[in-house]
């Protein structure tokens, strides 16, 4: 069987060593790859702007929320709605990863039933399908944060060496996020409800991450425990340092998102050695 020139091949996923699985995988890049194109395209048919919404809807939700932030707590538009946009992107891949990563065997099902596929390939599918909406995010909030440094003399430069670290800081949002994905993927798989205890998990992590409030916040010595293991504070970090500050990150956040991502791959693994193939009635 194929999928616009993406054979599927039967292989007996759950008898394999790690390098075999491995080898699968690669067997099906170019059906990891369709189906991610297909979302894609799915999510933006018929859309007169298309994947230029990717865009837009960063930057609406940054302008609505900036507004109503910016006045209750007193802060300056232009520099606050920069912060907030830097915010807002993170903040929307990581719960993304997530969120529809909970979903991505489940959704898979299909394909799943018709041959043994790794399953490992949908949470990847699910998550370099979140990383091109990312991307975009990402052009959008260059775009605008040049826009106020031009138009409305933010003090803060164009570019520097710095934004270099942006590479390893997308590098590693895809690697923990697809670590996450997977987790999620099969532990929703089997628990249904899962999926609902996970966005008020996320909410709760929304609040208490530096996405939208103040980064000094955090700093209080009755939340130094939390600010010192807190991924998604990490990231923040990594990522406003180069862009924001034009400073590097600090070696510690690296240290955070470093043990987050090799713990997570390693249970991400562990569940995939598990489960894979053995979850098949659950789908």
């Amino acid at each position: 069987m194929s999928v616009q020139g993406a054979t599927l091949q039967t292989v007996r996923v759950g008898r394999m060593s790690l390098g075999s699985y491995i080898g699968a995988m690669w067997r099906y890049r170019h059906l990891m790859m369709h189906l991610a194109s297909a979302d894609l395209q799915s999510r933006f048919r018929r859309s007169s702007l298309g994947v230029v919404w990717a865009m837009i809807h960063p930057l609406a939700f940054t302008v609505l929320y900036s507004f109503v932030l910016a006045n209750l707590f007193k802060q300056e538009f232009k520099d606050f709605s920069i912060y907030v946009f830097s915010g807002f992107i993170l903040w929307d891949a990581i719960a993304s990863f997530v969120n529809l990563g909970a979903m991505s065997i489940i959704s898979g099902a299909g394909y799943l039933k018709q041959a043994p596929i790794p399953m490992l390939i949908f949470p990847l599918r699910t998550c370099l399908t979140v990383s091109v909406v990312f991307l975009l995010g990402l052009v959008a909030f260059f775009l605008y944060r040049t826009g106020m440094i031009v138009f409305f003399d933010v003090d803060q430069p164009i570019a520097t060496i710095y934004w270099l670290w942006i590479i390893p800081v997308v590098a590693a949002l895809f690697t923990l996020g697809s670590a996450w994905a997977t987790i999620v993927a099969f532990i929703n798989l089997k628990y249904r409800d899962a999926q609902q205890m996970l966005l008020i998990l996320m909410q709760a992590l929304w609040f208490a991450s530096p996405v939208f409030f103040a980064r000094e916040i955090f700093d209080s010595p009755n939340l130094q425990l939390w600010t010192a293991i807190n991924p998604v504070l990490a990231f923040c970090d990594v990522f406003r340092d180069p862009v924001l500050l034009s400073r590097p990150p600090e070696v510690r956040d690296w240290i955070v998102i470093g043990a987050w991502t090799a713990g997570s791959w390693f249970l991400a693994i562990m569940m995939t050695v598990i489960n894979d193939r053995k979850s098949i009635h659950y789908v």
